[in-house]
């Protein structure tokens, strides 16, 4: 009992984090927290502990936990891993994708493409982020997975402060078609190839999502 207490206290703040109701360098303060959600002290620690070894949340000692901070530089540092495990991710999928799966992806990235169309940015996110998870499905590989959902847990809080979502959905749309197409060619190089640089921070958008950065930070330590 005491176990699900702690995972349901986990999942809200995780989702609080990822969503920015919970920002970088916010505390965590546990006599609050245990009043929040009428528990003892021991299962929103083990929450906390969880959300740590996650790399969302700092436990400081003496004081109370914080939301994770992340440098910068270590941001950009996520994103170069990040656009390897995707590039990983598309090449197993290339090589093991199933006929029902690729049948599901393709109708998924057809779906996309007619929201495109009629201006509906509105559902784009979501059809975006399940469209990488089918890549990640059909990559057979749990481990890689978790390791993408880890690191894109991570981002979350940063990625609202630089163009979340671009202005011209054909652009994505567009890379998407690439990757759809070489996976369903069964090119595993060039699928690889288009999905890393898909999901790469370019270099030159690295200047101004720097400058986001510090501009969104430093007011917040002001």
């Amino acid at each position: 009992m005491m176990v699900t207490r702690a995972n349901n206290i986990r999942d809200v703040l995780e989702h609080e984090i990822i969503s920015g109701v919970r920002l970088p360098g916010d505390r965590l303060d546990e006599p609050q927290l245990t009043q929040r959600f009428s528990a003892s002290r021991t299962p929103v620690r083990e929450a906390l502990v969880e959300l740590a070894s996650a790399g969302l949340v700092e436990m400081q000692p003496h004081r109370s936990a914080v939301v994770a901070e992340i440098s910068v530089h270590q941001v950009i540092q996520m994103y170069e891993v990040l656009a390897e495990l995707e590039g990983l991710s598309a090449r197993l999928a290339a090589r093991r994708m199933t006929e029902e799966e690729r049948t599901d992806f393709e109708a998924l990235h057809s779906e996309i493409g007619r929201l495109i169309k009629k201006g509906d940015r509105k559902n784009f996110p979501a059809l975006n982020k399940e469209f990488h998870n089918l890549v990640h499905l059909g990559a057979h590989n749990e481990i890689l997975a978790a390791q993408i959902n880890g690191l894109n847990k991570r981002l979350a809080p940063y990625r609202r402060i630089f163009h979340e979502e671009p202005h011209d959905l054909s652009v994505p749309y567009a890379e998407h078609q690439k990757v759809v197409t070489a996976i369903g060619n069964r090119d595993e190089k060039l699928a690889d190839q288009i999905f890393r640089d898909h999901t790469a921070l370019r270099a030159d958008t690295i200047t101004d999502f720097i400058a986001a950065f510090n501009r969104r930070f430093e007011r917040k330590s002001a």
